[in-house]
């Protein structure tokens, strides 16, 4: 290793420090750590004082970090808790997103404004519910009535653009086959998330309970060990990350008992929100194209109507549909958590520039709306929910 390569990797390092130490020192800079480790990088990486490279090391700590990112979001959702209406309303308001975002992109794309439409339909449709999942759970919102309902539509909300974007890389001419390899797929992990509940109890619970708190922490692990395998297998075989840690994460929570489901959540936080996923934070801003958004003018106009397309999309459906298991406060809160928006938008933006179908600028301007959208959006979604909560019902 050069003395480059030390030095990007220290940098890497204290930015990942200075990410967690600026919302301790200054608690009233309401700026969420997510987007402070994307400024980072980006102040850090290539666009700004060129100490940190995104390199063979880096990468793999950042698809680390969002293959954790992905887990966790997954072995978050209870689907005892989301089962029955939360999931009919989460799916049927994805639905209504698609369409709404759908329409504006495709608008956009015929007056010469953006490209890449479809790109950006399934980018606006997306949920930060992985990012979210820490600031829900400190401001006490995972409760019913709105915790069950919230983690249904961002669920759904990261889950079902994944889906779309693999029948959208697939083409026109496979999208038949795709589509049958994707049902396929999801009857696979439906029947092992069925399988994985049978180890819940028995010997391998009893093990899991006894190890868990010891100086092996096998639970966690065999958590990270998923997590490395199924890096692997996207870089070897294909297999999408996102798609398949959010599975594994489900899988994981049915095959451990119940009363151990904190616990390795507590641990999971640890290392994920500790270590590995700033790591993938860090190195998405500094794979910004900074340069290339400052030279195009268009693109800084772009990033606000992304980001409140975003809300449009996410937002609307919301709005509608709740309208009767939410007040019009909590469904004005629900809007703007669906509509924060930032990992699968990255996550789509790269993935669209690296296939020529939208410029480095635009892609930059889609990931800055969604910057905006988790910078405004759950300060003000936080503010609804307490001031509902204070608002005594009819």
């Amino acid at each position: 290793m050069h003395d480059a390569d030390h030095l990007g990797l220290i940098a890497f390092f204290v930015a990942i420090a200075v990410a967690a130490a600026v919302p301790a020192l200054l608690p009233r800079l309401a700026v969420p750590g997510v987007v402070l480790e994307i400024l980072l990088g980006s102040l850090l990486g290539p666009p700004g004082l060129g100490l940190l490279q995104v390199g063979p090391i880096v990468s793999l700590l950042a698809d680390l970090g969002l293959a954790l990112l992905f887990f966790m979001a997954g072995f978050e959702v209870d689907p005892a808790v989301l089962r029955g209406r939360p999931m009919r309303l989460a799916v049927g308001g994805w639905v209504a997103s698609a369409v709404i975002g759908g329409a504006v992109a495709f608008a956009l794309h015929g007056f010469g404004i953006i490209e890449g439409p479809g790109f950006v339909a399934l980018a606006v449709t997306t949920t930060a519910i992985g990012a979210l999942m820490p600031i829900l759970r400190d401001a006490g919102q995972l409760g019913p009535p709105y915790g069950p309902l919230v983690l249904a539509a961002g669920a759904v909300g990261e889950a079902a653009p994944i889906i779309g974007l693999s029948l959208l890389l697939a083409g026109a001419a496979s999208i038949a086959s795709q589509s049958a390899i994707l049902l396929l797929g999801a009857l696979a992990s439906l029947a092992a998330v069925i399988g994985a509940a049978r180890f819940s109890e028995g010997r391998f619970a009893a093990l899991m309970a006894r190890t868990m708190g010891g100086a092996g922490q096998l639970p966690l692990r065999l958590a990270l060990l998923l997590t490395v395998v199924l890096v692997v297998l996207s870089e070897t075989a294909g297999v999408d990350l996102v798609l398949g840690a959010f599975v594994a994460g489900a899988i994981g929570r049915a095959a451990m008992p119940h009363d151990l489901h904190e616990s390795l959540m507590a641990r999971l936080d640890g290392v994920g929100y500790g270590l590995l996923v700033p790591c993938f934070f860090i190195a998405s801003g500094a794979r910004l194209e900074v340069g290339a958004i400052l030279a195009e003018p268009l693109a800084i106009a772009l990033m606000p109507l992304f980001a409140a397309i975003m809300l449009a999309a996410r937002g609307v459906p919301a709005m509608l549909l709740y309208r009767g298991d939410l007040d019009r406060g909590q469904r004005a809160a629900l809007a703007l958590h669906l509509g924060t928006q930032l990992p699968l938008v990255v996550a789509i933006a790269s993935l669209a520039v690296r296939q020529g179908a939208m410029p480095a600028w635009q892609g930059t301007a889609l990931v800055g709306g969604g910057i905006l959208t988790i910078l405004i959006y759950p300060m003000l979604a936080g503010r609804l929910l307490r001031r509902s909560a204070r608002i005594p019902p009819p």
